[in-house]
């Protein structure tokens, strides 16, 4: 995660965790700490996230679904949601660790999460359903209300879905979908890239994604809205790619509701931007 992560932009001087900053900038001694098998809770797992300089702290718990009960830590998806925590928590809002504290900003931040196990899972250029969670519960839907998927049917989840949500991983889970939509609109028109983890240089869809996402982090408000975030991923590939994917993303979020005209209210909108 750290190497990857790094790759893409989650350097020293983008407030990432290292015990050495090797001179790179940023603040150092804040190497993650991991407690494998915690003893303070069971069928979940938490990511605290301080701000620079002080070290992230990551628990797995055991989950008590199954007989036996099985660990969160052989389970990909829940390790890289947490550490996800992590990125997102210190890339918005430059290191502070305290600009994903709204409801909304709260939400995007578990489907971010999800998104990135989502993209690590993904082996070729058919973009797959993603499901959270098999292992650790040992059933086929996971811990989530739907897969992740290009379906409608599939996953009905939209912007005006929020009207009724208030948890925040029930809003990771929209915003999730979105972006499961963005990469896989991306991946469509762009192919997809088997060096993922060490070519952040690709040009292919799952690359591309992955660097507007990550790039948008940094230059998103504390605590932002869907149409924020959205916004700081197409400003993320105008300043990246010169805007040569803005009408595919600008789709991908449309066809879940967040189109131009899209308010605060979480009403869907379909509208897209001129020339798309």
């Amino acid at each position: 995660m750290h190497d990857f992560a790094y790759r893409y932009g989650f350097t020293e001087k983008a407030f990432n965790f290292q015990q050495s900053n090797l001179g790179k900038g940023g603040k150092e001694g804040d190497r993650v700490l991991m407690s494998v098998q915690d003893a303070s809770g069971v069928n979940n797992a938490n990511f605290a996230t301080p701000p620079d300089g002080q070290s992230g702290q990551c628990r797995m718990f055991i989950w008590t679904l199954t007989n036996p009960r099985r660990d969160g830590t052989m389970e990909n998806d829940i390790v890289i949601h947490e550490m996800t925590h992590g990125i997102t928590n210190r890339m918005t809002g430059g290191g502070t660790g305290r600009c994903l504290q709204t409801t909304e900003s709260g939400g995007m931040g578990e489907g971010w999460s999800d998104a990135m196990a989502d993209w690590m899972a993904q082996s070729s250029g058919t973009t797959k359903d993603f499901i959270v969670g098999q292992y650790v519960a040992n059933r086929a839907k996971g811990i989530r209300s739907f897969p992740y998927s290009t379906s409608a049917t599939t996953n009905p989840l939209r912007y005006s879905s929020l009207q009724k949500l208030t948890e925040v991983h029930d809003i990771g889970e929209v915003w999730a979908n979105m972006l499961h939509q963005v990469y896989a609109a991306l991946v469509a028109a762009r192919g997809f890239s088997s060096n993922k983890l060490t070519d952040a240089g690709a040009k292919e869809g799952n690359v591309v994604f992955m660097r507007v996402m990550m790039d948008a982090l940094a230059i998103q408000p504390c605590n932002p809205t869907f149409i924020q975030a959205r916004d700081a991923i197409i400003q993320a590939d105008q300043n990246r790619f010169n805007g040569v994917n803005k009408c595919i993303i600008a789709k991908a979020f449309a066809s879940r509701g967040l189109g131009l005209k899209a308010t605060a209210k979480f009403v869907d909108d379909a509208t897209l931007p001129a020339g798309c």
